[in-house]
């Protein structure tokens, strides 16, 4: 095929308005993704738009497996239940594994499909 360029699986963007750690969740336009390094601001880095990783979970709720999570860019952490608010992303995460209400991480599957950022 003449037009393919590459799986999409990890997309290379600026750290823009602050450092990103590596393992930090970033938000770029509607996708979620996990950095796979460290950046200073300014510098471009790599992050994964698949795959499953121990993300932060807000706290005070059970995630059944499968799931739908979405951002809570308010407080950086992903949330299950509620309803999104302005600047929050949903629509390509889903809980891999349960967590129990008092769990502060979640084992998030990343699909790479674009999200919804809620207005």
């Amino acid at each position: 095929m003449k037009n393919y360029i590459q799986r999409g699986e990890v997309i290379e963007v600026p750290a823009a308005t602050s450092a990103v750690a590596s393992g930090q969740v970033v938000v770029v336009g509607a996708l979620l993704c996990v950095a796979n390094h460290p950046a200073k601001q300014g510098e471009p880095f790599n992050a994964n738009l698949v795959g499953v990783y121990e993300v932060p979970k807000a706290a005070g709720a059970a995630v059944a497996q499968g799931a739908p999570l979405y951002w809570d860019a308010s407080v950086g952490v992903f949330a299950a239940a509620g309803a999104p608010a302005a600047g929050d992303v949903s629509g390509s995460v889903a809980a891999f594994a349960a967590a129990a209400a008092g769990d502060s991480f979640v084992l998030a599957r990343f699909s790479g499909v674009p999200g919804i950022v809620a207005v």
